[in-house]
């Protein structure tokens, strides 16, 4: 009985780190698409934040600079996202122990150096940007990335309909 538990609780954990795997498998979106999205999103963050010409001058160079960090931040992360290449019945609790532990440092530590990366262009943010205007970027993300996931799960949804016709 404990066996079994042990058992489901382990491929339980695998199914969820292997979540974001499956979700970077999907098909890439193509570099003149990321382009027109990164246009519109400054075009949205530009609208919400009301720049004056002056803060504008101040703020899109130090952002576009977190951007640029972000985004090779992200570009790695992609690029190694650790497998299990096994049939998990080959390997040894103390293997796949292993494995798993290794899976959760390496994705703890992406997650930390995302969050110094952040923090570091919450700072930079401060200096250029009264905290209301910050405030109102940080909301102005998130509803961008909110209307982007829409837009996404929308197309995505027409094409499965029509293949269902």
């Amino acid at each position: 009985m404990n066996f079994k538990i042990n058992t489901m609780k382990i491929k339980t954990l695998i199914i969820a780190l292997l979540c974001p795997v499956f979700m970077l498998a999907q098909p890439p979106i193509s570099k003149k698409k990321m382009e027109q999205i990164e246009s519109q999103k400054i075009a949205f963050i530009s609208t919400e934040l009301d720049l004056s010409p002056e803060e504008a001058q101040v703020f899109w160079p130090v952002y576009n600079q977190y951007s640029k960090e972000l985004k090779t931040f992200h570009d790695n992360r992609r690029e190694g996202p650790k497998k299990i290449n096994k049939n998990l019945s080959d390997l040894s609790d103390a293997e796949l122990e292993k494995i798993l532990d290794d899976m959760i440092d390496g994705f703890a530590n992406m997650q930390m150096q995302e969050i110094k990366i952040k923090k570091k262009y919450h700072i930079e943010f401060k200096k250029v940007l009264n905290i209301q205007k910050l405030a109102l970027l940080y909301k102005s993300e998130r509803k961008f990335k909110g209307k982007l996931l829409r837009r996404l799960k929308e197309g995505r949804n027409k094409r499965e309909g029509k293949r269902d016709r």
